[in-house]
């Protein structure tokens, strides 16, 4: 883990959870799911969880073409423990 805090919050719990659904995503594909409307200030939102999720060594970043495709990092329990359930 780079960081010592390995808390993961509700709105990266969602972010992780569309991943664990679809396997892979985009940004806009993840804000999609979170968002019902889909606005610049909610992709923006969304950008921020995965800078914190990839700080946090949870998602992986493809960056090799022009939409980044993520991929979750982690198993769904080691998340659930994370947050204490």
């Amino acid at each position: 883990m780079a960081g010592n805090d390995k808390s993961v919050s509700d709105g990266e719990l969602g972010v992780l959870e569309v991943l664990w659904s679809r396997g892979q995503a985009t940004v806009r594909d993840i804000t999609a799911v979170v968002y019902e409307d889909q606005s610049f200030s909610k992709y923006q939102s969304v950008q921020k969880l995965l800078e914190r999720l990839e700080k946090k060594e949870c998602v992986r970043r493809d960056r090799s073409t022009t939409a980044h495709t993520i991929n979750t990092a982690i198993r769904y329990p080691v998340a659930r423990r994370w947050r204490g359930a």
